[in-house]
């Protein structure tokens, strides 16, 4: 922690002309017919994904719902904070909204880490709005001092591979990478998993050192993978991924109250926007990976209930491994199931 605290300092230093243009000063002067407020927006990917498509078109609502009021200055690719420092980065001023994922530290937000429960949920518009409904319902405390912009969703997870896989025999052995949330599902299927950023997927795959991976099928296209798996296995593993843009409370609260509006108006507009261009993008990416011969196939019949039945079993994993959070780990997870049921 204390290395991060100090390239915050030094990021600091090299944004402060950023900081004083920021909405620290700029409400007062807006409410008093002043200078533009303008606000940074920090993610760690690159412009092309479907999260920063999401910035860019919240970007846009809110300048022209505000009549030019509010101006958005887009920091993709990990230009001003990278993932992982994002959230802290938002809290001391760095960025003043920020957006990353739960998913990759959830003993810091392990209420967000619900939503990668395999639940049945494989649409990443009905799984963006359970996602958003639940942490607006259930305010947990892993968002104290933060307002949040809104939230939203990958597709579920999917075996895409170099070889098919149809059962746990042909699973077995296998050496795939795999997220926080998926590499258990896998270690039951009998598969190695990796811990691995996907813009090294493509390297791993073309030195032999995996077999392949458990994604959102987006990444086919985005990550150029087409062209190195053969395999694509019809089998949702759970949510794949999902993001929360915040803003700091302090701040929030700090700007004109019309603008407050606008701002959360859009928290369900964009849960919308963003599951809807992600399917977009998966459409995009099926169309390539069939192109390039990608095989999409099933769990044999025989082999689907077992296979079924370690999904089954970590929703309940999950609720021992939540026993101690501040939260009723049990009635979250109901209540997860009714929103997504509400939302398909």
């Amino acid at each position: 922690m204390m290395h991060r605290r100090r390239n915050f300092a030094l990021t600091l230093m090299g944004v402060t002309a950023l900081t004083l243009a920021g909405c620290a000063s700029a409400p007062n002067d807006a409410e008093s017919g002043g200078d533009t407020i303008t606000l940074s927006y920090a993610y760690f990917a690159p412009a092309v994904s479907f999260p920063s498509v999401q910035m860019a078109e919240w970007a846009r609502l809110l300048t022209e719902r505000t009549d030019g009021q509010v101006e958005v200055d887009l920091f993709y690719g990990g230009t001003l904070l990278g993932s992982g420092d994002i959230y802290e980065g938002v809290s001391q001023g760095v960025a003043d909204v920020g957006l990353d994922s739960p998913a990759y530290d959830t003993s810091r937000f392990p209420l967000s880490s619900v939503i990668a429960v395999p639940l049945g949920l494989s649409d990443p518009v009905a799984a963006s709005h359970t996602f958003l409904d639940l942490l607006l319902e259930f305010e947990p405390e892993e968002y104290d001092d933060f307002q949040i912009i809104t939230a939203f969703t990958t597709e579920a997870a999917y075996l895409q591979t170099t070889k098919p896989v149809t059962t746990r025999d042909e699973a077995k052995g296998m050496t795939l990478r795999g997220s926080a949330a998926t590499i258990p599902v896998l270690e039951q299927l009998g598969i190695s998993p990796v811990g691995l950023p996907m813009n090294e997927v493509s390297e791993q795959l073309s030195t032999g050192v995996i077999d392949g991976y458990a994604a959102s099928r987006e990444v086919l296209k985005g990550f150029g993978l087409a062209e190195q798996v053969s395999a694509i296995t019809d089998f949702p593993l759970g949510i794949g991924n999902s993001f929360v843009a915040v803003m700091d409370q302090a701040k929030f609260d700090a700007l004109p109250e019309n603008v407050k509006e606008v701002i959360l108006e859009l928290r369900e507009e964009m849960a919308e926007f963003a599951g809807s261009q992600h399917l977009a993008e998966i459409a995009e990416s099926e169309e390539l990976a069939e192109s390039e011969g990608v095989e999409t196939v099933t769990v044999a019949g025989a082999d689907a209930p077992a296979w079924q039945a370690i999904l089954d079993e970590q929703a309940e994993a999950w609720v021992r491994d939540n026993a101690g959070a501040p939260f009723d780990a049990r009635a979250v997870l109901e209540r997860t199931r009714e929103l997504a049921a509400e939302n398909e």
